[in-house]
Protein backbone atom coordinates (compact mmCIF):
# COMPACT_ATOMS: atom_id res chain seq x y z
CA UNK A 1 0.00 0.00 0.00
CA UNK A 2 1.21 3.46 -0.74
CA UNK A 3 1.08 6.29 1.76
CA UNK A 4 -1.23 9.16 0.95
CA UNK A 5 1.21 12.11 0.79
CA UNK A 6 -1.10 15.06 1.59
CA UNK A 7 -3.28 13.47 4.23
CA UNK A 8 -3.40 14.70 7.81
CA UNK A 9 -4.35 11.18 8.89
CA UNK A 10 -1.03 9.48 9.62
CA UNK A 11 -2.38 5.93 9.33
CA UNK A 12 -4.28 6.54 6.07
CA UNK A 13 -3.11 4.49 3.11
CA UNK A 14 -4.64 4.04 -0.34
CA UNK A 15 -5.17 0.59 -1.79
CA UNK A 16 -3.17 0.08 -4.95
CA UNK A 17 -4.02 -2.05 -7.96
CA UNK A 18 -1.25 -4.39 -6.84
CA UNK A 19 -2.86 -4.72 -3.39
CA UNK A 20 -6.17 -5.72 -4.97
CA UNK A 21 -4.61 -8.13 -7.44
CA UNK A 22 -2.51 -9.77 -4.73
CA UNK A 23 -5.72 -11.39 -3.43
CA UNK A 24 -6.26 -14.82 -4.97
CA UNK A 25 -9.87 -14.01 -5.91
CA UNK A 26 -8.87 -10.90 -7.86
CA UNK A 27 -5.59 -11.88 -9.48
CA UNK A 28 -7.08 -12.15 -12.99
CA UNK A 29 -9.13 -8.94 -13.11
CA UNK A 30 -8.13 -6.00 -15.27
CA UNK A 31 -6.29 -3.00 -13.86
CA UNK A 32 -9.35 -0.84 -14.58
CA UNK A 33 -11.62 -3.09 -12.51
CA UNK A 34 -9.02 -3.29 -9.73
CA UNK A 35 -8.84 0.51 -9.62
CA UNK A 36 -12.64 0.77 -9.48
CA UNK A 37 -12.72 -1.78 -6.67
CA UNK A 38 -10.08 0.13 -4.71
CA UNK A 39 -12.09 3.35 -5.15
CA UNK A 40 -15.29 1.62 -4.03
CA UNK A 41 -13.57 0.27 -0.91
CA UNK A 42 -12.25 3.75 -0.09
CA UNK A 43 -15.70 5.35 -0.46
CA UNK A 44 -17.33 2.59 1.58
CA UNK A 45 -14.84 2.94 4.44
CA UNK A 46 -15.25 6.74 4.45
CA UNK A 47 -19.04 6.34 4.74
CA UNK A 48 -18.71 3.83 7.57
CA UNK A 49 -16.20 6.05 9.39
CA UNK A 50 -18.45 9.13 9.09
CA UNK A 51 -21.45 7.16 10.40
CA UNK A 52 -19.35 5.88 13.29
CA UNK A 53 -18.14 9.36 14.18
CA UNK A 54 -21.65 10.86 13.97
CA UNK A 55 -22.98 8.12 16.24
CA UNK A 56 -20.10 8.66 18.65
CA UNK A 57 -20.79 12.40 18.67
CA UNK A 58 -24.47 11.78 19.44
CA UNK A 59 -23.47 9.50 22.33
CA UNK A 60 -21.18 12.20 23.71
CA UNK A 61 -23.92 14.82 23.47
CA UNK A 62 -26.26 12.55 25.42
CA UNK A 63 -23.73 12.33 28.25
CA UNK A 64 -23.46 16.10 28.77
CA UNK A 65 -25.05 17.23 32.02
CA UNK A 66 -25.60 20.78 33.11
CA UNK A 67 -23.91 21.83 36.35
CA UNK A 68 -25.56 24.74 38.13
CA UNK A 69 -23.99 26.96 40.75
CA UNK A 70 -25.13 26.52 44.35
CA UNK A 71 -27.09 29.77 44.18
CA UNK A 72 -29.24 28.50 41.34
CA UNK A 73 -30.01 25.32 43.32
CA UNK A 74 -31.10 27.36 46.35
CA UNK A 75 -33.39 29.52 44.24
CA UNK A 76 -35.04 26.48 42.65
Amino acid sequence: MKNHPNSNKAAFQDLSIEDIKSCEEFKNISNEIAEQLADAIKVFTEIIYKCYMENRFEEQKAKVIELKPKEAKKAA
